[in-house]
């Protein structure tokens, strides 16, 4: 029973009164408390505590406890995980035996957060962790028991979910849940089927179903910007919705983030200006009108979880090496990418993009050695070249020998032939987008087609990664993360793109002028060799001879 003391000022007597007679001001304090959650943190704080809230935390738990849908979005250093913990917590205290539950892309990451986030709020405030029964940390498991019966968990995006039952969930980094639609619409959302309940009945005034979402922003065809759009939507409709958002601004203004750094990353010509837009701007990127691929087409082709750096000794596979040439020797930036494909019995092949490298400030020269060195790790069966403009440059080193490594030759245009040498490998397919093998339209229109059928597979995302792979070395993880960073920034550049139709012509267009297409286009170059493979082996399969005789019947004439 909770007892509480007064002095009385005439006499050195102290009073004690029961909790039944405070339960009146108990109920004012926490009725207060449910709509001002900061200020139950400052009422339980004293010159010891060693945080002291930012006034836009204040605003962030208020507008938590306050609406049934919260979406914000915010850069990094603004805590946002810290305080969309904060408030899962202060709302299992205040409210008995409600369920509440994290949720992110995945559920070791989930409790990774949950864990030191809440580790963070017993080191700031000591006393809330006596309102814990008992809790359990694990690799992939976070659960708290609160004395009133509460319970704050993580629960996996996963049909292993269904049948849960949950009062309020928070969305961590939705930005990164595009592969994980499905299950959140079919699996997650539906936890919220009922009401908390108490043995008064159901409290008409509460906030039941609370879904709060904290993330970095996305793309416009993500599925964050249609959650966001739809919040904005309930907002703007007058519902218990609220939106909010921060650029780096506001945690430079609280010595959150050092601006020096974020004009250094602004400046830096190796940072994405469409990733700096998103993770330091809050800025939503692209358009959703005539992207030239569905956002959620691309998530669900990015499955591949090892990049692969050389030949593997998989049977009855190939590679193929597709490569895009810088506009200039200087600045610009060449891009390389490799596909494994495998026979799939029908002429047609599985591809899997399984390498994506891009660099700068190489000469022909070197980048000739360097394809060719590529060629000799992969074993590759043919290199796929962009042979317009300073394409036909490289390709003049190409079929030299250069550094001990052996000429090429070209297999797809005659006029390259009196260059060839006995020892000359036939290596080199040339793409001319004006050519009509070749040609420009045809290349987008099978990218697309790619894409929208899941026909080629590609490494996940770095930040999928980075959550997988148990390296402890900055150093041996950042050379292990490359080809993951690698393709996220060609994910950036086909998410930059529109199509637009000119006649019977597919042509794409850059969105920001910011972003190059230099890995897309190597990747279409891979993509579309492989499609002529498939057709030739499609041609030989119609003109497989049959014996003719088979087709006639005789029979033997009535006289």
């Amino acid at each position: 029973m909770l007892m509480v003391m007064t002095m009385s000022n005439k006499k050195n007597e102290t009073a004690v009164k029961s909790f039944d007679q405070l339960v009146p001001d108990f109920k004012n304090m926490l009725a207060y408390f449910r709509v001002y959650p900061d200020k139950f943190l400052d009422y339980i704080s004293d010159s010891t505590t060693k945080i002291k809230l930012y006034p836009f935390q204040r605003i962030w738990l208020r507008v938590i406890f306050r609406y049934r849908m919260t979406y914000i979005t915010a850069t990094r250093g603004s805590s946002k995980s810290f305080t969309s913990i904060l408030a899962l917590y202060l709302r299992a205290m205040m409210y008995p035996n409600i369920k509440l539950t994290l949720i992110a892309p995945q559920k070791q990451q989930a409790a990774a957060i949950t864990q030191a986030n809440i580790e963070s709020i017993w080191s700031f405030y000591p006393i809330l962790q006596n309102e814990v029964k008992s809790f359990t940390f694990g690799k992939d498991y976070t659960r708290l028991v609160f004395h009133n019966d509460s319970t704050l968990d993580v629960t996996a995006v996963a049909q292993g979910s269904r049948g849960l039952r949950k009062h309020g969930i928070a969305f961590e980094e939705i930005c990164q849940m595009d592969a994980h639609r499905d299950n959140i619409a079919e699996v997650i959302l539906p936890m919220l089927a009922n009401n908390r309940n108490t043995k008064h009945g159901i409290d008409p005034n509460e906030i039941h179903k609370t879904q709060t979402f904290v993330t970095t922003a996305a793309t416009k065809q993500a599925y964050a910007w249609e959650k966001l759009a739809e919040t904005l939507m309930l907002m703007q409709e007058g519902k218990s919705a609220f939106v909010l958002g921060n650029s780096f601004e506001l945690p430079v203004l609280h010595d959150q983030l050092d601006i020096n750094y974020i004009n250094e990353l602004r400046e830096s010509p190796t940072f994405n200006p469409m990733s700096f837009a998103r993770e330091y701007g809050s800025e939503y990127t692209g358009t959703s009108n005539n992207s030239m691929v569905k956002q959620e087409d691309l998530e669900k082709c990015r499955v591949l979880k090892v990049p692969e750096l050389k030949a593997t000794k998989e049977k009855d596979v190939q590679y193929i090496i597709s490569y895009d040439v810088a506009r200039s020797e200087k600045g610009a930036s060449s891009a390389m990418c490799v596909f494994k494909i495998k026979p799939r019995g029908d002429g047609s092949y599985i591809k899997h993009l399984v390498n994506v490298e891009s660099f700068t400030g190489m000469d022909f020269r070197s980048q000739s050695i360097y394809l060719k060195e590529m060629v000799e790790k992969y074993k590759a069966a043919q290199l796929v070249i962009d042979g317009n403009g300073l394409g036909v440059g490289l390709i003049d080193f190409l079929i030299q020998e250069v550094s001990h490594h052996p000429p090429y030759s070209v297999t797809n245009d005659s006029s390259y032939d009196k260059y060839r040498k006995p020892n000359s490998i036939p290596m080199i397919f040339i793409i001319r987008s004006n050519s009509k093998e070749t040609k420009a339209s045809d290349i987008h229109n099978l990218f697309m087609t790619s894409i929208a059928n899941q026909d080629v597979k590609m490494l996940y995302s770095e930040f999928q990664a980075r959550g997988d792979i148990k390296k402890k070395d900055p150093t041996e993880l950042a050379e292990i993360l490359i080809p993951f960073v690698y393709t996220d920034r060609l994910v950036d550049e086909v998410l930059n793109l529109e199509v637009h139709q000119q006649g019977t012509n597919t042509v794409v267009k850059r969105i920001s002028g910011a972003i190059q297409k230099d890995r897309f286009s190597a990747m279409q170059y891979g993509l579309f060799y492989v499609y002529l493979m498939e057709r030739r082996n499609m041609q030989r399969k119609r003109e497989t001879i049959i014996d003719s005789s088979k087709m006639f019947a005789f029979k033997a004439p009535s006289y």
